[in-house]
């Protein structure tokens, strides 16, 4: 019976142990994909260009609020050519759920800036999806659609 019962301890432990070990990576990776989906909302407001190439897989496709598909070249070529300035895009009410080698963090943006003197700014919602390659995140896709007026 005693055997009965170190035996049930040590198993305790371990499994404790085991599950703590997990929780601690998933804490990690969870804080990991917060600051990536920081990372792309910055280099898109400040058009660095290289943060995003390695920030995004190859197979990267955005849907923005008006329903236009675009593929990473695509969505580069747009970053480029972006003339509206942006005064401040700061993300918030984030969640993250993890899938192995794949996740999603949706959350919403609160958007101020101006384009040929119009107010651009508003709120919206996205969803990025991210794959872990090689021990590495990139986002491989990006949808926002905008938070309407009440």
């Amino acid at each position: 019976m005693k055997k009965f019962f170190v035996t049930v301890t040590l198993l305790i432990a371990f499994l404790s142990l085991a599950f703590g070990q997990a929780t601690d990576k998933s804490d990690k990776t969870r804080t990991a994909l917060l600051k990536l989906t920081d990372q792309i909302t910055t280099a898109k407001s400040h058009k660095d260009m290289a943060q995003l190439e390695r920030l995004l897989t190859d197979e990267f496709m955005l849907t923005n609020p008006a329903g236009f598909v675009a593929n990473k070249s695509e969505y580069l070529d747009g970053v480029k050519a972006d003339s509206a300035t942006y005064e401040s895009v700061a993300n918030s009410d984030q969640v993250v759920s993890i899938y192995d080698n794949a996740a999603v963090v949706t959350g919403s943006t609160v958007v101020k800036g101006r384009f040929e003197g119009h107010d651009i700014g508003g709120n919206f919602r996205f969803t990025n999806v991210f794959i872990r390659r090689n021990d590495t995140w990139q986002c491989a896709a990006m949808h926002l659609t905008r938070i309407a007026q009440q």
